[in-house]
């Protein structure tokens, strides 16, 4: 089994929605619109976020420099096979993504932690 950043999401039946089919278009678009307005009211600086307008500048000019130095294109695109990786678990146990997919597919969730 390989790793593949491949499913965007999945419609009521579990079925993969691709980026490129229609419904998953549609989808996206919404997706997009939804993500517009979220940022449009964090920038805002209004409740329930309050985000201050310095650090709403800040994100502006990390997310310009980290554009600016290309790694954008470097990401993986939907359908890009996932290098294999070991990393720690919640546990601080090393687990191997190898060793994982033998039993299924895998899921990659980053928790970052509390605010």
């Amino acid at each position: 089994m390989v790793g593949c950043v491949a499913q965007i999401e999945s419609d009521k039946s579990g079925a993969c929605i691709r980026e490129g089919s229609e419904r998953g278009s549609k989808r996206m678009t919404r997706l997009q619109e939804r993500l517009d307005e979220f940022k449009k009211g964090f920038e805002s600086g209004a409740p329930p976020y309050n985000a201050p307008h310095e650090a709403i500048e800040k994100m502006h000019r990390a997310t310009a420099e980290l554009k600016a130095s290309g790694i954008e294109g470097r990401a993986l695109k939907v359908g890009d096979r996932a290098p294999s990786f070991t990393l720690l678990n919640q546990d601080g146990v090393q687990v191997a993504s190898g060793d994982l997919l033998r039993e299924g597919p895998l899921v990659v969730d980053f928790f970052r932690g509390h605010w």
